[in-house]
């Protein structure tokens, strides 16, 4: 497996860069690079969320945006062509919107937590970066980054279909029987259960690989296979992340609680002003709570590295000869 030039600061397109900087002058901190606790990740995690936040959620409000102008495109056209919200017409645009909503922000999505990526990693060794520099650095590789993450979405969701397509067809086929129907109803959730355990475990094997694809330029199924093996035996600590993450998103579901009772009970002129405000409320949530696990993974990346690697070493073996610096990551890289 070949070392990106990173390192050596060529062909990485993440130059050092003085210009200006969303939300004021960076903290340029070159931090320690050695094995780190799962809390000292996310200590760090939040301390480079902090000193460079318009950054980070500058990268994610792009992807956040595309909601929020995707719904909104969606009301203004029912509104002008004076379509019901409860009509089949309505239902059908509003699925035609969600579908290439959904491509759309899948697409983005991809490209900013892989910029983010960039982003931190300069920030983590010591060097300024800016939106437009992180974007620039990934934008060329952005088919791979969206093949990435769907492999990541299909390892976890696979499991489903195998799983729920022989039960969905043996309860049309006992339709009318209560017991059967009831047994069906238990194993259903007990294979829920079961595939939501081994879609969370696929996942978090697979968590690494874009950080892995932007720090050393590699292919989907290279990426995919590094991050399998950086994650080996530390699955624990990515899954504690995905619980911080879950945790802050309830807490964003609950902010939009008020919103959607207030849509409920609202004339049509105050369920427009009610969905715009919901929009807006969600598009803030995404764009505050979505940096935290693209700069988190970055971090467990380096602190895996650092771990089984010993990156640290190479890294400032780059510093005082960068050909040195390559070659000892390129031995590491082949013993791994």
């Amino acid at each position: 497996m070949a070392e990106h030039d990173w390192l050596n600061e060529s062909g990485s397109g993440m130059h050092p860069t003085y210009g200006d900087v969303p939300g004021g002058p960076q903290t340029i901190v070159r931090h320690e690079l050695r094995p780190l606790t799962t809390g000292e990740i996310l200590d760090r995690t939040f301390f480079l969320y902090r000193s460079n936040f318009w950054l980070y959620v500058g990268l994610a409000s792009l992807a956040a945006g595309v909601n929020v102008l995707t719904s909104m495109v969606r009301l203004v056209y029912l509104h002008f062509k004076g379509i019901s919200a409860a009509s089949p017409t309505a239902v059908g645009v509003g699925l035609a919107f969600t579908i290439v909503g959904l491509i759309v922000y899948f697409a983005v999505y991809c490209v900013t937590h892989a910029a983010t990526v960039s982003a931190v990693a300069s920030i983590y060794l010591g060097e300024r970066t800016s939106m437009g520099q992180a974007l620039e650095a990934v934008k060329g590789h952005w088919l791979r980054y969206c093949l990435i993450a769907l492999w990541q979405s299909w390892s976890a969701g696979w499991i489903f279909l195998v799983i729920f397509a022989p039960v969905v067809l043996v309860s049309v086929l006992a339709k009318g029987n209560p017991a059967i129907a009831a047994l069906i109803a238990s194993l259903m959730m007990l294979l829920f259960f079961a595939g939501a355990a081994y879609g969370l475990i696929a996942y978090v094997r697979n968590s690494l690989a874009i950080p892995a694809a932007v720090m050393e330029n590699l292919s989907v199924r290279q990426a995919i296979r590094r991050s399998k093996q950086l994650v080996a035996g530390r699955k624990g600590r990515i899954f504690l992340l995905l619980l911080l993450l879950f945790a802050l998103y309830m807490v964003a579901g609950m902010l939009q609680i008020p919103f959607t009772l207030l849509l409920l009970h609202s004339r049509s002129s105050e369920h427009i002003i009610g969905q715009v405000i919901s929009l807006l409320v969600a598009f803030s949530c995404s764009s505050l709570i979505g940096p935290v696990a693209s700069i988190a993974l970055c971090l467990f990346y380096f602190d895996e590295r650092v771990r089984r690697e010993a990156f640290d070493i190479e890294f400032l073996m780059s510093k005082m000869s960068p050909g040195v610096g390559a070659t000892a990551g390129n031995a590491a890289a082949e013993l791994a």
